[in-house]
This record gives structure tokens, C-alpha cells and sequence, in this order.
């Protein structure tokens, strides 16, 4: 299985044909830095006293969904006042069968370091599959689809302190699923098929303690992040979701750096199969399709050891544990999917930015393989 994805939960492509293949480029611009190699950064000269950084990631892939496509991934990033990193990526791709993505997501802190917004823009045609939903489902299951969804995110949070961040969030989803067999699960009609808009409201808050957002070497993130999706918002299905996201950074010696994630996605009410609590893709259980398992709570633990190569070439071994259940009550540690791995990062610029591939392992009894732009977690 192949996977080329831009961080999970945004553009995602995927084939589980062994013969789909990506070349990737790396193209940098840092301002007037220029071209160089330094012990820390492929292509940027550390000399510079520039702070904004280009990084365009060509790409082209093959796979029997899709036929041959290609496009850019990029990201724009800037430092603000205090040395803190604010950003803009995006992706977008082209299909010779018409398919199309596009993904754009900023992380802006304003000027006086009180405000910090962030979200995502997200427009896809493009193909998926289905399983079902539940910790058992098999393989006989799989039907293939294509969705058409575009979903705008919006958050505001007030920096307090220094470390803590609390605002709010709001969230529109148009989700369009065709071109589905007549006979299987989708076509009963399940919740997400004939409903196309959900609109949400909702808070955040947020304990940010790194000290760098793209590759730390230590540090706590926390963030609890509470959404509502109700007619009264305009939304054809009323439902809640509840996302706990824990990570810890340690510092073992030098640039060895242990890194660990504890990850919780509760739903309750009617949900959308689109937004079900689920595990796989490059963030989350790597070594499963994303979306192979699905249900109304998700929680999984994964860890990875980072470590030095080469100047500006780095490594990672990592693995996690993860489950699924119609209650998050009913989440079972013995029950649990497992997946492990390990990847490479080329850092491209001073801020840390990394080019990531990963080849996962899972239960799936087959590798997966994953092209992105920074971290999992």
C-alpha cells in the first residue's frame, strides 16, 4: 500500500496498489538566503538573517483510482515577535480521471503574540473506501466511493499566560458520496450518505509549551477541543465531538528525542461516517488506510524515538496502539490494533521544517509507505 498524504485529516491520496509510485522534488526559497548545505539544513544558508521560508514539494503518483496525477505542496513560514513560527500550508493535485484536492491551512499569530488563528480550507473530488463501522469489520466489506467535500475551519484562541490558549471554533462540512455499488452498505443509506451539510460551534483550549511547533525536542502540547453540530446552526444532523489530544516531548541527550502521544475522539448523537472517530493515515496509526476502522470513540497511544544520521538527515522508529467502539466505555486495550514503523526526515529550512517518509506495519500484513510534510505528532 502506497500512501501520499499532507498531514492527516487534510489532503489525503491513497492506493493500496503496490505498483503506485511518487517522485518528489524539493524545491526552497528563503527570502534572499539563497542556496547552500549547512550541518543542520539541506538546502538553506544559516548565514542569512532572513526569517521567512518557502519550501514547494513537486509531486506525481499513478494508481488505478486515479490514473496518473501530479500537483504541489508547499508551505510558507514566518517568525514572529519572541521567535514564534507562524505558517501557511497548502496542497493541491490533478488527476488525468478529473480528480481533484486542494488543502490550505494557516497557523497565524498576530504581531503582539495575543491571538492565534488557525483552520483549514479543504475542497476534494476524489476516491475513498468504506468498511464499515466497528472493530471488526473484514476485508469482504471494502467498497470503493467518491467524495466530493468541502470543509472550511475556523479557530481563535486567546494566548493567556504565555503557555495556555482557550477561544473558539467553528466548522462547515459539505460532503457529496457517489459513485458507490448498489449493494452494499453505503447504498442502506447509513447517516452521512443522503445528509450532505453539517455546521458546528464550538471551544478549545490549549496548554502549548514546545519550543518548536514542527520538530521538538521537548515540551507538552495538550489541547481538548469541544464542537457542536445542531440544526439550530444550520446543520442537517445533530451530533457533538470531543477530541483530546496529549503529547510529551523528552529530550534524551543531544538530538535523541523521545516523543509521545495520547489521542481520544468521542462523538455522540447522529454522525456522519465522514466524521466518525477513526484510526489509520499518516498521523494516526500509521500502517492502516485511513478510515479503516471507524466508530463513535477512538483512542490510541503511539510513540516514536528520534534520532540523529547526518547533519540535516534524521530517523525515527515508532509504534502505537489503537481502538475503536460504539462507546468509549467500551474500549478495549486487548481488542487494541497495532502498528509500527520507521521513516527518515530531510529538514529543510531552519525552522525545522522536515520532508517525512515513513514504511509502516500493521496487522494489515503489508507495508505502507507515506511521503508528507512534518511531524505526525
Amino acid at each position: 500500500m502506497f500512501i501520499f498524504e499532507v498531514e492527516s485529516k487534510r489532503f489525503v491520496m491513497k492506493s493500496n496498489r503496490l505498483g503506485m509510485f511518487v517522485f518528489m522534488a524539493i524545491g526552497l526559497i528563503c527570502g534572499h538566503s539563497g542556496w547552500g548545505s549547512n550541518t543542520d539544513t539541506l538546502c538553506v544558508d544559516k548565514k542569512s538573517n532572513d526569517s521567512n521560508y518557502f519550501v514547494v514539494v513537486p509531486v506525481a503518483f499513478y494508481g488505478e483510482e486515479t490514473n496518473w496525477g501530479g500537483g504541489l505542496s508547499g508551505g510558507y513560514y514566518f517568525r514572529c515577535r519572541d521567535n514564534k513560527v507562524s505558517s501557511v500550508q497548502g496542497t493541491a493535485v490533478y488527476t488525468l480521471k478529473n480528480q481533484a484536492s486542494l488543502w490550505i491551512s494557516p497557523r497565524i499569530y498576530t504581531t503582539d503574540r495575543e491571538h492565534y488563528y488557525s483552520g483549514h480550507i479543504r475542497v476534494n473530488h476524489f476516491p475513498n473506501k468504506f468498511w464499515g463501522v466497528g472493530r471488526n469489520t473484514p476485508d469482504t466489506l471494502e467498497e470503493k466511493y467518491v467524495s466530493d467535500d468541502y470543509s472550511v475551519l475556523i479557530q481563535h484562541q486567546r494566548i493567556l499566560f504565555g503557555v495556555i490558549m482557550a477561544g473558539v471554533q467553528g466548522q462547515l462540512n459539505y460532503y457529496r458520496t457517489g459513485d458507490y455499488p448498489g449493494d452494499r452498505l453505503l447504498a442502506t443509506g447509513i447517516s452521512g450518505v443522503n445528509e450532505r451539510l453539517t455546521t458546528g460551534l464550538g471551544v478549545l483550549l490549549t496548554w502549548e509549551n514546545r519550543e518548536n511547533l514542527y520538530y521538538p525536542s521537548f515540551g507538552e502540547f495538550y489541547k481538548a477541543s469541544l464542537m457542536v453540530y445542531s440544526k439550530i446552526f444550520g446543520s442537517e444532523l445533530n451530533f457533538t465531538k470531543l477530541t483530546i489530544d496529549l503529547r510529551n516531548y523528552y529530550n534524551i541527550y543531544d538530538d535523541h528525542v523521545f516523543a509521545l502521544q495520547f489521542l481520544a475522539d468521542m462523538t455522540w448523537g447522529k454522525v456522519p461516517f465522514q466524521l466518525m472517530p477513526m484510526i489509520g493515515g499518516a498521523d494516526v496509526m500509521r500502517g492502516y488506510y485511513q478510515g479503516r476502522y471507524r466508530d463513535n470513540a477512538m483512542a490510541c497511544l503511539q510513540g516514536e524515538y528520534r534520532f540523529p544520521i547526518y547533519k540535516w538527515l534524521k530517523g525515527t522508529i515508532f509504534g502505537g496502539l489503537g481502538d475503536v467502539a460504539p462507546y468509549f466505555d467500551k474500549l478495549d486495550i486487548s481488542k487494541s490494533k497495532l502498528a509500527y514503523g520507521a521513516g527518515i526526515r530531510v529538514r529543510v529550512n531552519p525552522i525545522k521544517v522536515n520532508l517525512r517518509f515513513d514504511a509502516a506495519y500493521s496487522d494489515r500484513k503489508e507495508m505502507a509507505y507515506y511521503f508528507t510534510v512534518t511531524e505526525a505528532f
